[in-house]
């Protein structure tokens, strides 16, 4: 199965960018109307963000999310054989002055836009920049993803390892990346998402207070010309008692902000909330 990934995805570098991105968005429509993994715990995700709009809006966004992210999976699946001048023509990287000293810092991110572009547009500029990434639970298709993620200067860190490597990458004066909008749990903090409590990682917060590494929120954002823009902001909180609380807090606020101007664009099939709250 490795190898058949490997070969698709030399075929589609033969094929133009514009008629790819057509193809994925009208694989992503048809996923919508025959293939509804997770569909219900999507459509329970919008409803509670957007919870003053109709049915009918809710379904609108979903089917507009399916389109876009067939699109991104074309990107993805050919994104390994991307060079600098090919990532300079297709992307951007608004408010670069905030990595451009590269001495060691937190990158927070969620699964918005295209995240994984954020790897090839950071790496093959000549950021350090080392990500924790999630353990696929197929053998070919982990080994696939971590093919794809490869870039010079991109180091993989799998979920789950020691955490000194983490540190160790920001001591060094590398980006450490951290998707930070998954349900951490028994082990995260409660904060506020669209009104409602998620249970947030605490990855971020820790690692700044044993680094003083700035924490930075980066989103990937797929424009309408095709074209994507990582737009860099950085957290400023005051270190209390509640520090861990506020950079999440202000976290969700900067990721909820980006939703509402691109809410086909999140990631709505992950199970944020509760478990009883999709029974």
């Amino acid at each position: 199965m490795y190898y058949i990934f490997r070969i698709i995805s030399f075929v589609l570098c033969a094929v133009p960018r514009r008629i790819l991105l057509f193809f994925g968005k009208q694989f992503g429509l048809f996923s919508y109307y025959l293939i509804p993994i997770r569909k219900n715990v999507a459509l329970k995700n919008i409803s509670i963000a957007f919870k003053n709009e109709s049915s009918k809006y809710h379904k609108d966004i979903l089917r507009k999310t399916y389109a876009h992210y067939g699109m991104v999976l074309m990107d993805f699946l050919r994104t390994r054989n991307f060079d600098k001048k090919y990532i300079d023509n297709i992307t951007s990287i608004r408010n670069q002055n905030k990595i451009l000293k590269n001495n060691g810092m937190i990158l927070m991110t969620g699964h918005l836009g295209n995240w994984e572009m954020i790897l090839p547009i950071l790496g093959l500029n000549n950021y350090k920049f080392s990500v924790v990434t999630q353990i696929q639970r197929n053998n070919s298709s982990d080994k696939f993803f971590n093919w794809a993620r490869s870039f010079n200067n991109v180091t993989l860190i799998p979920k789950g390892c020691n955490i000194q490597i983490m540190s160790d990458t920001i001591k060094n004066g590398g980006i450490l990346g951290l998707a930070s909008d998954q349900n951490a749990d028994n082990h995260g903090i409660p904060i506020p998402f669209f009104d409602k409590d998620v249970s947030m990682p605490k990855g971020a917060a820790i690692f700044h207070r044993k680094t003083n590494a700035p924490i930075l929120v980066g989103f990937c954002i797929l424009l309408n010309d095709f074209k994507y823009k990582l737009t860099i902001e950085e957290i400023r909180v005051n270190k209390n008692e509640n520090f861990i609380t506020n950079v999440n807090t202000e976290f969700n606020k900067m990721l909820e902000k980006t939703i509402l101007k691109h809410p086909e664009q999140y990631f709505w099939f992950h199970r944020r909330y509760s478990r009883s709250i999709y029974n």
